[in-house]
């Protein structure tokens, strides 16, 4: 039985990982559990020690105790694999390298992770061409301007979950930007702004062979801010869907990505598909449910039968899976109704709605920041699942000051 060392691996992952054949040795940081789960984060680490086969606990934020870690618990392993969050996977792939026993290559990994060193890629490449500029702090960026046409999307190269990607209209909107970067220091990009409809495609790459999965159909939320307020999976085959996997394809192969899955972002222009961005992983967003509920295929099992060079595909589309979030107007939550009676439709799958009154809505600024979401069943189409979505969203009524 193969021994894999896993960094970030979500509970979902593990017993799949296990039935494929694998003994997983956990690698977790309890604060980095604290910002995805919150208040059960010290219980999710307890269900993934008791599930995994070895476990540990360290700060990705502290290089060296993070490394250490990554190499005490390799000491028997035949692979290290991270496919969780992209702000602690590049160390992750540089110590395995170093050891012999990564996955992919540090290298491809950035390319696919690190927005700068994407778009630097494929304008070497000569592969979706999209104008861009790079500065080192947000005051050098007005000087940028003058070779673009406003509006401009400004972005950070190394956050994720749509995080301080802004629609840039006004230079004067330029310090609302910063502060919604947080307190990020990183490289900055500007970019022309990419008109059209917006696509993820799902692929799983097997020995170096690149599969796609299928295309997913984004749902953009209001601007300035690129948040999706949902997301179809089961688009019908066109010309169109082609040109757009076969772009991410052209993506992966330039980056020489050699196993796993990863999730490509594409906008369909009128000029043709671009890039937007790529992460070495699953797409987030429950995308892996919705694969599941419109083709009845696990993606998650898929990608470690992948990691033991088993090509896993799904059959036909046969339904259309799609997550919807909530927006309700920021503030103090006063009173919610709605919820129990949207969360017992016979074609609700999730419901969560995460907050109580006294609770603050916050302003959806990312997709840490949306208030909630349902996942639907397999809807007959694209119009069933719209017309679900809306009557959810019609049952849940909140006041907010």
């Amino acid at each position: 039985m193969p021994n894999l060392v896993m960094v970030m691996p979500y509970q979902a992952y593990l017993r799949k990982a296990q039935d494929e054949g694998f003994r997983i040795t956990a690698i977790w940081d309890p604060a980095e559990a604290g910002r995805l789960f919150g208040a059960q984060a010290p219980e999710y680490l307890r269900e993934v020690e008791a599930q995994a086969d070895g476990f540990h606990l360290t700060d990705f934020t502290d290089s060296a105790a993070y490394a250490q870690t990554i190499r005490d618990a390799a000491a028997d392993a035949d692979f290290v694999w991270h496919v969780g969050s992209e702000e602690s996977m590049q160390l992750a792939y540089e110590v395995a390298d170093e050891l012999g026993k990564a996955v992919n290559s540090p290298r491809s990994v950035a390319l696919l992770n690190d927005k700068l060193a994407m778009r630097t890629l494929l304008r070497d490449k000569g592969i979706s061409a999209v104008r861009f500029a790079t500065a080192d702090h947000w005051t050098e960026i007005p000087a940028l301007l003058d070779d673009f046409t406003l509006p401009v999307v400004v972005k950070p190269t190394r956050l994720s979950a749509s995080r301080g990607v802004f629609l840039l209209t006004d230079p004067a909107e330029l310090p609302r930007w910063h502060r919604e970067l947080d307190g990020y220091e990183g490289p900055l990009l500007v970019e022309e702004y990419l008109r059209g409809t917006e696509f993820s495609v799902e692929t799983m790459t097997v020995r170096g062979e690149h599969h796609v999965i299928g295309v997913t159909r984004k749902l953009l939320g209001p601007l300035p801010h690129f948040v999706e307020r949902g997301h179809v999976h089961g688009e019908p085959e066109t010309p169109e869907t082609r040109q757009v996997a076969a772009l991410a394809v052209e993506l992966l192969d330039a980056a020489g990505y050699h196993c796993g899955p990863a999730h490509t972002e594409v906008i369909l222009t009128d000029d043709g598909p671009r890039i937007v961005e790529s992460q070495a992983r699953l797409g987030g967003d429950k995308i892996p449910n919705l694969i599941e509920h419109a083709r009845d295929f696990d993606v998650k099992r898929a990608m470690f039968a992948a990691l033991a060079g088993r090509t896993s595909l799904p059959g036909p589309t046969r339904k259309v899976g799609h997550i919807a979030y909530f927006g309700f107007p920021p503030g103090e939550l006063r009173k919610v109704s709605g919820v129990d009676e949207a969360r017992a439709l016979d074609f609700v799958d999730t419901l969560s709605f995460p907050f109580e009154p006294g609770d603050v809505l916050p302003e959806t600024v990312s997709s840490k920041t949306r208030h909630g979401f349902v996942i639907l069943t397999g809807s007959e189409d694209t119009a069933q699942a719209h017309a679900r979505a809306a009557r959810v969203r019609d049952l849940i009524e909140v006041e907010v000051r």
